[in-house]
């Protein structure tokens, strides 16, 4: 993919992701699409794309967000940085992996968040919040990413930067 293609995707994602996903929300809950792109970013192009994925996608977050400034450029880029570097450890990736180590950083995205609610607002209790929230959109992102990667990763022969001659294909019978 280019470019002028990656950009276009990332500037639409981001109101697609403010806007048009409240439909498909369970109980307040929506999967967060700019964190699967920055993930599929950093885990198929490396590290140092990853965190620029996170860096400009985690601007666009905070500038429709309305919530504090600097929370999503922070937590996105490094979402990005972690999955350049765990794709740097496998070289054939599966629908399972893929689900495993989204759910693996959205939880992980879902702490930070927490965490720094609870420095500026105080008072948040970790139970609820994992019970009702992390973990279902933990549960919903890994699920959207194992779709994504059937429906569209898995069946292309796409190679990661540096694996060399090696095909991340899956053939799908």
């Amino acid at each position: 993919m280019n470019r002028w293609t990656y950009g276009i995707i990332a500037l639409l994602l981001v109101p697609v992701q403010t806007t048009w996903l409240n439909g498909i929300e369970l109980h307040s809950v929506k999967p967060d699409l700019v964190l699967l792109l920055v993930y599929f970013t950093g885990f198929y192009a490396g590290e140092m794309s990853g965190l620029r994925a996170g860096l400009g996608m985690g601007l666009g977050t905070d500038l429709v967000s309305g919530g504090p400034f600097g929370l999503h450029i922070a937590t996105l880029a490094m979402m990005g940085l972690v999955s350049g570097l765990l794709g740097r450890f496998f070289l054939n990736t599966t629908a399972t992996l893929t689900m495993g180590m989204v759910f693996m950083l959205s939880i992980l995205d879902g702490i930070l968040v927490f965490f720094f609610h609870q420095w500026v607002l105080g008072g948040i209790q970790f139970a609820d919040v994992f019970r009702w929230t992390l973990l279902p959109e933990a549960l919903y992102n890994t699920a959207t990413a194992g779709i994504v990667f059937w429906a569209g990763l898995g069946r292309l022969n796409i190679k990661k930067q540096g694996a060399g001659t090696a095909s991340l294909s899956i053939p799908i019978s």
